[in-house]
């Protein structure tokens, strides 16, 4: 019995290392809803079967394995698609835009003016108009921009997709991308890897570039 009880739990231990490794090492700041989901559910799964004989090592290690093929394909599908990413992980808010409070999107995020004011000051911000711009990311932090500095560079283009939405509650026109970006020199929107607007400039700046193998351009 106790034997039995020891095995369970070093391969319990080794199977949840593994997948955690696997899926990859997050710090426990950045845990998205998902990353929360599935601990909840890897603890609860391992934990029932230590001590309970009518399951077995091939239950348990066939439970761990069909969890680890889920939680990797979630994740490699994350990084490939952008829509699967918001689904899996959240999409950032834009609580406070040019110093105006979105009332529908704090009431979404189920928070109330107390809360908002209270991860203000988290950030150094003990006044509501301080604040130009405010974020909520999706591991429920709050992201700031004061007064003294200049708006947030908002991510347009992703391995070659235009996020139209990128921060919730901030609409932006796919041609005026395309436009930006074409003015810069990419006729083809495939062909930036990253790219982000700052809109008090009007400006879009390329991060990262995709390789073409007919031709190689200059981000400059």
């Amino acid at each position: 019995m106790f034997g039995m009880i020891l095995v369970k739990l070093l391969i319990g231990f080794a199977g949840l290392w593994l997948i955690t490794f696997v899926i990859g090492r997050k710090q426990l700041g950045q845990v998205t809803p998902l990353d929360f989901f599935t601990s909840i559910l890897l603890g609860e799964l391992v934990g029932s079967t230590i001590y309970d004989d009518k399951v077995k090592l091939a239950h348990l290690l066939f439970a761990l394995a069909v969890w680890a093929l889920l939680s990797f394909s979630i994740e490699k599908l994350s990084i490939r698609f952008t829509q699967m990413r918001r689904l899996a992980e959240g999409r950032t808010v834009l609580l406070i835009d040019r110093g105006e409070v979105n009332l529908k999107l704090l009431r979404a995020c189920k928070l109330d003016f107390n809360q908002l004011m209270s991860m203000l000051r988290e950030n150094g911000i003990f006044r509501l108009d301080e604040a130009v711009f405010a974020l909520y990311e999706p591991n429920g932090k709050i992201s700031v921009v004061p007064k003294s500095e200049g708006a947030p560079a908002i991510p347009v283009i992703e391995a070659g997709n235009i996020l139209k939405e990128a921060f919730r509650g901030k609409a932006l026109s796919e041609d005026g991308i395309r436009e930006l970006a074409k003015s810069r020199g990419y006729a083809d929107i495939r062909d930036i890897a990253y790219a982000e607007y700052v809109e008090q400039e009007n400006k879009l700046v390329i991060v990262g570039k995709k390789r073409s193998k007919k031709r190689d351009r200059s981000a400059g």
